[in-house]
């Protein structure tokens, strides 16, 4: 991974912006369907650092739903423009998904991994990557 603290992003609008001060532990590609409908893609990519190193400044709002393990995952996007900003599961409150595609420079920005490569749409092929699951690989 390529990305050094400080880490920044913000939204199309410009209302969110935040801040991370901690490297990634893990960045990724992810190819299941909650992720393909809510971005309207066939894959989002991601991030995922401390919870407590990320300070977010604006309105978001939030879109709660299952995870295929039974946690509460939470999806945090711009009030104004839908952006969204960060994905956490109640499952691991610890740490904070941020979307790749958020980053100030997002050219920093390498995936390692591709999950749910089970759900992947059929018209693309997955992005090359070091580790690739057919579903979440168990922490």
């Amino acid at each position: 991974m390529k990305l050094n603290p400080p880490i920044s992003g913000q939204c199309l609008c410009g209302q969110i912006s935040y801040v991370c001060s901690k490297e990634p532990v893990w960045s990724v590609n992810c190819h299941c369907r909650a992720c393909q409908k809510l971005s309207g893609a066939p894959f989002v990519s991601a991030f995922t650092v401390p919870a407590e190193s990320v300070e977010i400044s604006g309105g978001l709002v939030s879109f709660k739903r299952q995870s295929d393990a039974g946690h509460e995952v939470t999806t945090a996007h711009c009030a104004k423009c839908g952006t969204r900003i960060h994905a956490q599961s109640a499952g691991a409150k610890h740490l904070l998904n941020l979307f790749a595609t958020t980053l100030t420079d997002p050219q920093s920005f390498q995936p390692i991994s591709n999950v749910y490569l089970s759900e992947a749409a059929s018209w693309i092929e997955p992005p090359e990557a070091r580790y690739n699951f057919r579903g979440m690989p168990k922490a």
